[in-house]
Parts: C-alpha cells; sequence; structure tokens
C-alpha cells in the first residue's frame, strides 16, 4: 500500500507537464519508466510512505481488513510528518527499496514491512487523502477528509504514484524473496497467480510467504502441500 503527498506547487508543475511525464496506473507503465518515475517521486513528494502487510494477516483477517490496515499504516500520523510547508497537501493512496539520500528507513513486523521517507517539522494544512478504489474509511487526524475514485491510479497524479511505490517496491521484494525461495519463479510472475506460479505450488508446495487463501486451489484439487511447515 502505497501513500504520497505532493505540494501545490509541485502538483501544478506535474499538470503543466514540466516534470513527472507519463504518471499513470503503474500497471501500464513498463518496468524501467516506472523505476525512472519513481526516483522522480521520491524527489518531489512531501511525504510518502509504502506499508506492506503480511501473508498470515490476510489470511487471518482477510483481503479488506488488510487492505485498510495497510492503508492506516501508510497515511501519516502527525503533520511533522510532511517534509515541505505547503498551502495544502493532497494525498493519494493505493490499495502494496532504493535510500533516499541514507534517510529512507524500513521497519519490519510480524504483519509486514513499511518503507518510508525522512521526516521534517513542516506544517501542512488539512491534509486530504485520495484514494484507489471504492471504499469507505475513517480517517483521523491528521486526515481532514477523503475521497474514494475508482480507477483513481489512472486519473490522480498521487494516486498514480503511489501505485508506482507500491509496486516497485513490491516487485523488488519479491525479487529478494526469489533468492530465498527457489523454484517458485517469483522474480518473473511476482507473486501473480499466474499458471507458472501455481504449478510451482503444486511441484514445491507452499512457502512461509505464500497465502493459504491463495493456495486453496491445491486442497481443491486434492493435493498435500507441505513442502515447508509452519
Amino acid at each position: 500500500m502505497g501513500c504520497v503527498s505532493f505540494s501545490r506547487q509541485t502538483l501544478e508543475r506535474i499538470q503543466s507537464g514540466e516534470i513527472l511525464n507519463g504518471l499513470r496506473d503503474s500497471k501500464k507503465i513498463p518496468e524501467p519508466k516506472r523505476l525512472t518515475l519513481r526516483k522522480e517521486i521520491l524527489e518531489y513528494a512531501s511525504f510518502w510512505h509504502v506499508s506492506f502487510v503480511s501473508a498470515n494477516y490476510i489470511d487471518k483477517f482477510n483481503i479488506n481488513q488488510a487492505i485498510f490496515y495497510g492503508i492506516n499504516r501508510a497515511l501519516p500520523k502527525h503533520l511533522t510528518d510532511f517534509r515541505r510547508s505547503e498551502n495544502q497537501s493532497v494525498m493519494g493512496s493505493n490499495a502494496s527499496k532504493i535510500p533516499q539520500k541514507n534517510t529512507t528507513e524500513i521497519s519490519e513486523t510480524g504483519n509486514g514491512n513499511d518503507w518510508e521517507g525522512p521526516k521534517t517539522n513542516s506544517l501542512p494544512n488539512k491534509p486530504f487523502l485520495f484514494l484507489d478504489g471504492n471504499y469507505k474509511l475513517k480517517v483521523q487526524t491528521p486526515i481532514a477528509g477523503y475521497l474514494s475514485i475508482p480507477k483513481g491510479d489512472d486519473l490522480v497524479p498521487s494516486i498514480s504514484a503511489a501505485s508506482i511505490l507500491a509496486k516497485t517496491y513490491r516487485d523488488e521484494y519479491m525479487e529478494k524473496m526469489d533468492g530465498k525461495y527457489p523454484g517458485y519463479g517469483f522474480a518473473k510472475h511476482k507473486g501473480y497467480g499466474t499458471e507458472e506460479h501455481r504449478e510451482a505450488l503444486r511441484k514445491l508446495g507452499i512457502s512461509p510467504i505464500h497465502r493459504l487463501s491463495f493456495c486453496d486451489f491445491l486442497r481443491r484439487e486434492g493435493s498435500e502441500p507441505s513442502l515447508f511447515s509452519a
């Protein structure tokens, strides 16, 4: 789950085409272009945070609760979480590591990982959240309000930027997991439910990072997935 805030001035530069050309739904952008845009997003964002919810959390609470949990973790908790002062902060959140000047922080918990930018004492006024999808949230201070926008990651610059950060960080995590759990093809399919991924599960069983809810097709097929014990 990604969250990005741009200042009003930065949004004007984006809309004029001066910076961040090509912002749109991350899935529609070629990988090299996504990585180029990520560098620019990290440079121009007033605030950014990416949260990654674990497979265990999703299995325990279901995917919708995991989305709400990830959104809550990605949102700023204090006005001082913003890096640049601005008249109004407009954030985008997408409903999933390259260090920035050696100040990026990564925190790991049993429920997932977080990547976030540095924090300084800049005070925006009434930050407002644009959310990709059609969700109903209970927003808390400092968030003044929110608007859910179906297909927002293809329409709103801050949501597009959030989707790019979420996808690129998650893809890199899956590439790392490909080395830890070889044979599943994580570096290629990035964890998506391709037939190649399903076939690897049939042969190898379930790894510790797989969602049991995703692997339920093995039970329906009569397989016994137990290569790795919990």
